[in-house]
């Protein structure tokens, strides 16, 4: 999501794609062996580590970064998520958005309560997924001060590499860069030629201490064409509000979500952190899924979706692939895997 702002307030929100310089910690092996290719404007190098750091996608399309704090807990940012509906969100693993190595589906979003959508400020989300993500959970800093100031950090997202251009987003890289400031909930970057930018918000920021890569702070925003300077949220400061990681039961709606589903000819949706459900039968109505509002409703039968939100172009449901065709839904399990093809446009077996 693109959070801009004017030159004399806060200028822009990031989602983080631009990320330059080297790894952290035991990450150090992954990012020798990844492409070392070099992006000019943000400094950015493109990078298959940091399993849990993963897109998120809105119908499709890059929006977010988020990063893997419990079995299903993604923290993010608060503008990611702000008058976002959970259904129309994916949380992808992977280098390339093109070609993840999993897609998770979102059970619910929340933005931190106080988020200012005018100042930035508590720009701080948790993303609850539907299924656990397959990846090993990141730990988080617990603390941070003044005396972080010189420290360097590594930054990852999959937003654009060129600010001017708005390109290259949905390719995951890594940035380098030192703290330059802190104060009691933000830290501020910025180096010339290296920076994050549009796409990387709620991207990481890792430190490296005592050996460990733990969780710093989450990209918030910065200057309009990722020249100047960076702003990161502090997780620390927000440690209340992130929760015990992964807990389900932190989902009032308990898997339910906004898009909804079937139950029957009753459709079951989850709205205003709690679930809704409506007979369709007693409307002489189908519960289908709705392709113009894009979830599960009531409609007349002659409006029914015969493959029920299912789509040509597919998903996978583990090693399962499933997809609409001819009007009806079809399914095969890939004994080597099921991802996106690239070439074809569609998902499939591997």
């Amino acid at each position: 999501m693109d959070h801009r702002l004017t030159a004399t307030s806060l200028l822009l929100a990031f989602s983080l794609a631009c990320a330059p310089g080297g790894a952290v910690g035991q990450q150090e092996e992954d990012l020798e062996a990844s492409d070392q290719r070099r992006d000019p404007i943000v400094g950015g190098q493109t990078t298959n580590a940091f399993p849990a750091v993963g897109a998120l996608t809105r119908f499709g399309s890059t929006h977010c970064t988020g990063t893997v704090v419990g079995p299903r807990t993604v923290v993010t940012a608060a503008h990611c998520l702000h008058g976002v509906s959970a259904s129309s969100l994916k949380f992808v693993l992977g280098g390339k958005v093109s070609a993840p190595t999993a897609t998770i589906g979102v059970a619910s979003v929340k933005a931190h309560p106080s988020y200012d959508d005018a100042t930035i400020a508590n720009d701080i989300g948790v993303v609850t997924l539907a299924t656990d993500a397959p990846v090993a959970p990141m730990k988080m800093v617990t603390s941070m001060n003044g005396s972080w100031i010189g420290k360097e950090l590594v930054f990852v997202g999959y937003g654009v590499s060129n600010g001017v251009n708005q390109t290259g987003a949905g390719t995951k890289r890594y940035v380098r860069m030192p703290i330059e400031g802190v104060t009691s909930t933000q830290f501020e970057y910025g180096l010339p030629g290296k920076n994050t930018c549009n796409g990387d918000s709620g991207g990481p920021a890792f430190a490296e201490i005592n050996g460990e890569t733990l969780l710093a702070g989450v990209t918030s925003y910065g200057d309009a064409t990722c020249k100047q300077y960076g702003v990161d949220t502090r997780v620390d400061a927000y440690k209340s509000f992130i929760g015990v990681p992964g807990s389900p039961a932190a989902d009032p709606c308990n898997g339910e979500t906004f898009a909804g589903r079937c139950d029957g000819e009753t459709v079951v949706w989850c709205e205003n952190q709690q679930v809704q459900s409506s007979d369709c039968a007693a409307q002489s109505k189908v519960c289908s899924f709705s392709a113009t509002n894009q979830y599960y409703a009531c409609v007349a039968p002659a409006q029914a979706d015969p493959c029920n939100g299912e789509t040509y172009a597919g998903r996978c449901d583990g090693d399962t692939l499933v997809w609409c065709e001819s009007q009806q839904v079809k399914t095969a399990n890939c004994s080597d895997g099921c991802g996106f093809d690239a070439q074809q446009g569609y998902y499939n077996c591997q």
